[in-house]
């Protein structure tokens, strides 16, 4: 039964690191870990992060209309 509940805990932990993943949730922890290691000059917080990904989503030119 202990097995069990840890197979279930640990698919849980990777479906739940695979949804973050998807959605993009994890940018910014991926962000710190890459920061972490020396790649960034200055570590940005989270709301300028999320500011600094906008500008980049939305700087680039839209070809839709």
């Amino acid at each position: 039964m202990n097995r069990a509940l840890q197979i279930v805990k640990r698919g849980a932990r990777l479906l739940w690191r695979g949804l973050r993943e998807w959605s993009g949730d994890a940018a910014y922890d991926r962000y710190l870990e890459c920061a972490s290691r020396g790649e960034a000059n200055e570590t940005l917080t989270a709301a300028e992060f999320y500011v600094e990904q906008l500008n980049r989503k939305y700087s680039r030119p839209n070809r839709c209309c």
